[in-house]
């Protein structure tokens, strides 16, 4: 949620794996990363919040919760272009237990929105939960705001919904990007603003997306790499993996570095150097992008 309008502010070069320091902590101080392997999403949500201290410690009983998913494209799931639906009805479970007022998944999808989030499977996920909301976001949704400290987003029109929240839990899916060389957490901010062809035709796209950071500032961020799409993003068809995986932090752009080490996207393998707009979160001091350097928490579900 917007770091102007916020009501509560939960602070906290690819590497070998054996070179990443992995702790064997109950909860996650001190820790940057927790990293979940499994095939069931919701076992996997639920060790991630073990590993990070529960739930208790981002949703409290009445808080407003906006969850930004991945779910503006209206392809089936297993293209991989959106967040798995059952990693989404997982958190949003887990913020209903919590007692949560409300949770709302928010996204401002690629054309029309009813197909979207049929066709993603969020819909039909999240249908039978009382209290959970899905909103489209219309014209009318959103509300200008500086960027302070920006260095080509000076000023943006930002969902009105993130600015109202007391937790806003970020779930993007893990893929390949033509332009930015992924599409993960940071990227996924761009479905909470209004124009997304500024930053594409006007503005420097890896500058302006670590700058749309410093002023979305999720609570928590988990990136669902469960199955990732590989090639041919951020709308695919195109080649994906199965890898049973989440990513979760407090720190987007830690998530963000660590998330390049689970696969080769577009046929490479990504530091945040190839991923402008990680290396530069990391300087805007959005997290930790030394991915040898970041203290990992590794569970299995």
């Amino acid at each position: 949620m917007s770091s102007i309008s916020r009501r509560r502010f939960v602070a906290a070069s690819l590497g070998a794996a054996a070179a990443l320091q992995v702790d064997t902590a109950s909860a996650d101080d001190g820790l940057d990363i927790i990293d979940v392997s499994g095939a069931d999403p919701k076992k996997m949500v639920a060790a991630a919040f073990a590993a990070l201290g529960g739930i208790g410690r981002f949703v409290h009983s009445g808080d407003f919760v906006v969850l930004k998913a991945n779910a503006g494209f209206a392809n089936p799931p297993d293209w991989a272009t959106t967040t798995h639906p059952g990693t989404v009805a997982a958190v949003a479970q887990a913020c209903l237990d919590a007692k949560a007022k409300q949770v709302v998944l928010v996204e401002f999808p690629q054309g029309q929105a009813d197909k979207a989030f049929d066709r993603s499977g969020m819909s039909a996920a999240l249908s039978g939960l009382s209290g959970v909301k899905l909103k489209a976001l219309a014209p009318d949704d959103f509300q200008r705001v500086d960027v302070k400290g920006g260095v080509s987003l000076k000023s943006v029109e930002l969902a009105k919904l993130v600015l109202s929240a007391d937790v806003l839990i970020n779930i993007p899916a893990a893929k390949a990007h033509r332009e930015t060389g992924v599409s993960f957490g940071l990227k996924n901010h761009m479905g909470l603003i209004k124009d997304r062809q500024a930053f594409h035709q006007t503005l420097d796209l890896q500058q302006a997306v670590a700058d749309l950071g410093r002023v979305v500032t999720p609570s928590l961020t988990i990136l669902d790499a469960t199955r990732v799409l590989l090639t041919n993003g951020p709308a695919g068809p195109g080649d994906t993996a199965t890898l049973g995986r989440l990513v979760a932090g407090r720190r987007i752009a830690s998530v963000d570095a660590y998330g390049l080490t689970l696969a080769r996207f577009n046929g490479k393998n990504l530091t945040p150097a190839d991923a402008k707009h990680i290396e530069l979160a990391g300087r805007a001091g959005l997290g930790n992008v030394d991915i040898a350097a970041l203290r990992v928490k590794k569970v299995s579900a």
